[in-house]
């Protein structure tokens, strides 16, 4: 960024002048090698009085002739500057071949002097020049090594950062190859790697998110566009008389109100994820026991379960710690996680809604609910998933959607699960699923399907919430 200075215009306007950066980092390095040039001056000076204890005729020539030299010296420092700067000449090998070359220069220029002024025969002066052009060629050699092997790990870091920018987002500098350079250098190296690694990990990230929005965008289409089917269709056959006898008309309707019910659960789940996920929600957390939230969703399942043929029961530990939850999101959690539970059971089965304390992997106390079913179980292969979003899994699990629908049991569009897992995250707990059921947990849902169903798989959606302090 150019540094700006305002200044006056003729006729008393103020303007505004912009004074290029490389300008002003010539003045400034220029006004620390004046001070630096000056402060040496002055050692060089103050030593050779006390050492030498020269006349001061001759203290006065001796500082002169440093001053020219150090003076000589400045003007071609600032000089390359301004060429480097301004023509855009000179890569690594020749910023590391400057500082050889002037501090050659200013040796140079102090021996002329000094030799001018201790009258040192020309033959001696020109050894010295000699040796001076000796050790000269040398550094440069030095530097010059130097400069190749900075030169090729910059050269990496490049190739690193060209390969990025051209969507190679895998490629990292191999830190072996820097290792033996300027520690400057192999730490750019791992910060470039570091930044390589967060930039892959970034696009996999957007290109899941993607996934996931085409996903979803194509379940909710298919969603949306069969009721509103189904609702035309009905719709146009009573206005076209084709479904005229009060008998199908009253069917019709029922059917109608049905496919807007869905709809509208529908929409209501779309708005209640897009809060979860954009951080919209606000929870109204109140101090209270679980229990008669539990109790609440066992009774307004009861009828649903009854028409669906399933045993419904709870089992709720008497010793249950207080927790600090919002009772209306956490009822949405109970309704959706036991609404799923009736979808995936078959008729004659059993859901089991349980709560119990327990200890959390930080040693706090914790309640553990559990929804229990004796369904067919959950893939392994769905497992992972279930709690997504618009993911239905296994379709052999499923019951019939119209006899879920009738039941009320959530849209079927599959954000239920989604919607459960953002409350209970937002309050602190984890939720989980497990299938088949383990024995222990097998145990409570047996005696309720009897000795035939012995043999079910059966699943359990688990979630913990924290304890109140």
């Amino acid at each position: 960024m150019d540094t700006i200075h305002r200044r006056a215009l003729p006729g008393g306007r103020l303007g505004w002048a912009v004074w290029p950066r490389e300008a002003s980092r010539g003045l400034r390095m220029g006004a620390r090698w004046l001070s630096l040039t000056l402060l040496a001056l002055a050692l060089a000076v103050t030593v050779a009085v006390l050492m030498l204890h020269p006349p001061a005729g001759h203290v006065k020539q001796l500082a002169l002739y440093l001053a020219l030299a150090g003076g000589g010296a400045l003007a071609l420092g600032e000089a390359a500057l301004w060429a480097a700067g301004a023509l855009r000449i000179g890569g690594i090998r020749l910023q590391l071949a400057l500082p050889a070359l002037l501090t050659a220069l200013v040796i140079g220029f102090t021996v002329v002097a000094l030799a001018q002024a201790m009258f040192i025969s020309p033959a001696d002066s020109t050894l010295l020049l000699v040796f001076l052009g000796f050790a000269v060629l040398v550094a440069l050699t030095l530097a010059g090594s130097l400069a190749d092997e900075m030169a090729r790990a910059i050269g990496r870091i490049e190739t690193g950062a060209r390969r990025i920018a051209q969507g190679d987002y895998a490629f990292r500098v191999p830190e072996s190859a820097v290792a033996n350079n300027a520690e400057e250098l192999a730490q750019l190296a791992r910060w470039f790697n570091a930044m390589a690694a967060n930039v892959e990990e970034a696009f996999a990230q957007r290109e899941r998110a993607e996934a996931d929005r085409r996903a979803m965008l194509a379940a909710l289409s298919h969603d949306l566009r069969t009721p509103l089917a189904s609702v035309r269709a009905m719709i146009e056959a009573i206005d076209d008389g084709v479904a005229s006898d009060e008998v199908t008309v009253r069917r019709y309707q029922k059917a109608i109100r049905a496919e807007v019910r869905r709809l509208s659960l529908l929409i209501d789940e779309l708005f209640d994820l897009s809060r979860l996920e954009t951080g919209a929600l606000v929870l109204q957390t109140e101090r209270l026991g679980i229990e008669d939230l539990l109790s609440d969703a066992l009774e307004s399942f009861g009828g649903q379960a009854e028409q669906g043929d399933l045993r419904l029961a709870g089992q709720v530990a008497e010793d249950l710690p207080p927790v600090a939850i919002d009772p209306r999101q956490i009822g949405r959690t109970l309704a959706n996680l036991i609404s799923n539970a009736l979808r995936y059971t078959p008729a004659g089965g059993a859901v089991v809604l349980r709560a119990e304390p327990r200890l959390g992997s930080d040693g706090r106390a914790e309640v553990l609910v559990q929804v229990l079913d004796s369904g067919a179980g959950i893939s392994a292969a769905d497992l992972p998933h279930i709690f997504e979003r618009t993911y239905r899994g296994d379709t052999s699990r499923a019951r019939h959607d119209r006899w879920a629908e009738q039941l009320g049991c959530g849209s079927g569009a599959g954000l239920g699960l989604a919607i459960a897992r953002g409350i209970v995250e937002l309050h602190g707990g984890c939720i989980w699923a497990v299938s088949p059921l383990p024995d222990d947990l097998r145990a409570h849902v047996r005696p309720l399907v009897g000795a035939s169903n012995d043999a079910f798989a059966g699943a359990a959606l688990c979630f913990t919430l924290p304890a109140a302090r």
